[in-house]
């Protein structure tokens, strides 16, 4: 499997054991399969539909599945205007990274992987000890104390071991690094290249389920921005088959306490900047100070034309109630996409599609009221 790296441009086989590029740049799949649509199994109703247009060979076809994908496209009305919303967090585990996930997983399973760790504020851990007891993989996951119980709970019911992080998201990760260091496997949502890889069946998906064509607007919320990306990148996909004429414009929302990819876009910053929030937001799963694919993530805002919004925690806490009342119960971390709509609305001409990507249920995270 050829991958590269976007930062520096190197490209190689991929090893498991290097994880990352020695420049510190997160792995792409360098080969990318033309977008042929006589390869989609229409007959399937997961993600696995698209496995002839995945550049990835596995032993088993597919090796682990838990059915993750094909979720569905919801029309609904926000704030007097119609929008769409991809219930993302109709997922075996409950929330979008199992989309990437499923595939990743099926890919370590392919190569007899029998040992991973992750860190994870939460849905990546549930995810990865999901598809992990699916696959009789040993999992350990490094997560923050503070991360919401019913998600650490969900891990370990799973049986994987939880491995709990006092400080902020960050220190779980240089935990989880100081294993990896030692040989552990690293199952990263956040570097893998299988898993971005996987999450670009979502551009897919809203491109089939619209009558194969794009929404005008796509608005995801973004921490390490894994979504972001596999949507960009799924429509680049497309683009390049001469399948659709133009990307989506992307808007990436993030709460105001942590919004350092609006700063560094809004700003046009060369430079990622230096971030120390004072206080947590709600949205806790996007509290990430700096993601590794943030170049690529700038520049799938630029290309497409994007914005990025940040809203307030009124905002979210609103947007969250509001979404309740029309019966999508999604985690604060996912309302933030809601959230923006206001703004959106001020520049989007009404009749404009726009695509909502909701991506964790709100059994994950409950607030008390």
């Amino acid at each position: 499997m050829k991958i590269f790296c976007p930062d520096c441009g190197r490209t190689t086989e991929f090893d498991y054991k290097e994880w990352h590029c020695s420049c510190g740049g997160a792995w792409e799949l360098a080969e990318q399969k033309v977008f042929d649509m006589s390869l989609i199994a229409s007959s399937l109703s997961s993600l696995w539909r698209y496995e002839k247009l995945l550049p990835i060979e596995l032993k088993e076809q597919p090796s682990v599945s838990l059915g993750a994908g094909w979720t569905p496209l919801m029309p609904a009305e926000y704030g007097g205007r119609k929008i769409l919303l991809k219930l993302e967090y109709r997922m075996p585990t409950a929330s979008f990274k199992d989309r990437g996930v499923e595939v990743m997983m099926s890919y370590l399973h392919s190569i007899d992987v029998r040992h991973v760790v992750e860190d994870s504020s939460g849905n990546a851990g549930a995810s990865v000890a999901a598809y992990a007891a699916r696959a009789g993989i040993k999992a350990e996951i490094y997560s923050p104390a503070h991360a919401s119980k019913a998600k650490l709970a969900q891990i370990a019911i799973y049986g994987a071991k939880v491995h709990t992080v006092a400080g902020a998201r960050i220190k779980a990760t240089r935990a989880v690094m100081k294993v990896v260091k030692q040989g552990a496997v690293y199952a990263s949502h956040a570097y893998h290249p299988v898993y971005l890889l996987a999450q670009q069946t979502a551009a897919w998906e809203v491109w089939e389920q619209l009558g194969f064509k794009i929404p005008d607007w796509y608005v995801v919320p973004v921490g390490q921005g894994g979504k972001l990306l596999g949507i960009w990148l799924g429509f680049r996909r497309l683009l390049a088959a001469g399948l659709i004429e133009k990307i989506p414009r992307l808007v990436a929302v993030q709460p105001a306490l942590l919004a350092p990819l609006c700063e560094a876009f809004n700003q046009n910053l060369a430079k990622w900047p230096i971030t120390n929030p004072k206080a947590t937001s709600v949205a806790k799963g996007l509290a990430i100070t700096k993601p590794v694919r943030w170049k690529r993530m700038l520049q799938a805002l630029r290309e497409s034309n994007g914005k990025c919004i940040a809203v307030s925690e009124e905002e979210i806490l609103s947007a969250h109630k509001k979404l309740a009342k029309l019966s999508f119960y999604v985690e604060p971390t996912s309302a933030v996409v809601v959230a923006a709509l206001r703004h959106l609305f001020a520049v989007v001409n009404p009749k404009e599609t726009i695509v909502i990507s909701l991506t964790g249920s709100g059994l994950k995270s409950p607030l008390s009221q």
